[in-house]
């Protein structure tokens, strides 16, 4: 029997990531991206310059060096979380990736992102699929780390947001939260060899944390920017936001409801509306520049990998 539904999920499973990469292709998602791509970030100018103008905030007011800390310290630390998350897949899928296939697909499936669907999901399957895991293999061994990840942060952001005084929202966010781990977990068994699951799971936790970690610091410094201090409570719950947009996922990047979801949580732990969305978009629009260094720098070192590799080829 469990042969029989090995070879039913291997195909299924093939016929999701093919049918996802058509539907992101495809010209009706194309038309309600180019949507997406005009009116997400027409709400989003429209929301800041309302809170920039509600909050009495000048040019002068803003704290520069938080935000340079968002550029130099956060960023580059997303991205190498993001390789970590990658290779710890890779290790559940029963890979051992490079630093530069980690990295790389760093920042690739984090430029996916910018895309309707589930695009670093979907990098993350076909890179694994390419050396040699089956699609189910790959899709499982994909989706249990960012499945953790939403556990976590549902779990304690929600504790973080009860202790803000929203009880009822905070103990729903961390039951969701401790079911959607159990979900983790059992994936986890089901996949990983019983003699690397400690070190894998340990590794799973590891990363996620991290990534929980660098989420309320980045919202930390993106309020410290606008003169506000965060309590670590009110940081981490926040960072629910982030996982809610994750679920959401049909609007490029959350772009504009994340932003949304954040403006939604700061009253009920203790911020004005205007903040949060100033927050989130100080965040964001970081963010995006990272992103467009990162990518130009990872196409830079392909193309000069490529130079190098055609004047060896040439010299013989």
């Amino acid at each position: 029997m469990r042969q029989f539904r090995a070879n039913q999920v291997r195909p299924l499973a093939r016929s999701l990531v093919s049918r996802l990469n058509k539907l992101r292709r495809g010209p009706e998602t194309s038309q309600w991206r180019t949507v997406l791509a005009v009116v997400a970030p027409g709400a989003l100018l429209a929301a800041m310059i309302w809170a920039w103008d509600r909050s009495g905030l000048t040019a002068d007011d803003l704290r520069w060096k938080p935000v340079l800390a968002l550029m130099v310290i956060t960023s580059p630390l997303s991205f190498l979380l993001k390789a970590a998350e990658f290779s710890v897949a890779a290790q559940i899928a029963g890979h051992r990736p490079s630093r530069r296939l980690a990295a790389e697909t760093a920042v690739l499936s984090s430029v996916a992102n910018l895309a309707p669907l589930p695009g670093s999901l979907l990098v993350t399957v076909q890179t694994l699929a390419e050396r040699g895991s089956s699609y189910g293999r790959a899709l499982t061994a994909s989706a249990i780390p960012g499945i953790a990840w939403l556990g976590i942060t549902a779990g304690i952001g929600g504790v973080a947001i009860a202790s803000r005084g929203s009880l009822g929202l905070g103990v729903l966010a961390s039951i969701t939260g401790v079911v959607v781990l159990g979900a983790a977990a059992a994936a986890f068994v089901r996949t990983v060899p019983a003699s690397r699951r400690v070190s894998l799971a340990a590794a799973t936790l590891t990363v996620e944390l991290g990534w929980l970690a660098i989420s309320a610091t980045r919202f930390t410094l993106a309020a410290a920017a606008v003169g506000v201090s965060l309590t670590p409570a009110q940081a981490l719950s926040f960072s629910v936001a982030g996982a809610l947009t994750v679920a959401i996922g049909f609007v490029p990047g959350g772009l504009g409801v994340r932003e949304a979801l954040i403006a939604g949580l700061s009253p009920l732990v203790g911020l004005p509306v205007d903040v949060g969305v100033l927050m989130g978009a100080i965040d964001r629009v970081v963010w995006l520049g990272a992103l467009a260094i990162a990518g130009t720098v990872m196409l830079a070192a392909r193309r000069y990998r490529t130079a190098e590799t055609n004047s060896a080829n040439g010299s013989e």
